[in-house]
């Protein structure tokens, strides 16, 4: 399925290091498309930075 633009923009967030909610957050790591370390720092996996490569350009 593919993902919205809220769901993009989480991954930017995140990609910038911009903090995300707990909801966005778990979501992002839930669908694989993200990584949260014990202290609450967040990482795109390769997955999710390739998730938001396709996206087209705005």
């Amino acid at each position: 399925m593919p993902l919205t633009e809220e769901q993009f923009t989480i991954l930017r967030a995140i990609a910038d290091a911009r903090p995300v909610g707990s909801d966005a957050a778990t979501w992002a790591v839930k669908e694989g498309l993200a990584v949260q370390a014990e202290d609450a720092d967040i990482d795109l996996t390769p997955h999710g930075r390739d998730m938001l490569a396709s996206q087209p350009a705005r």
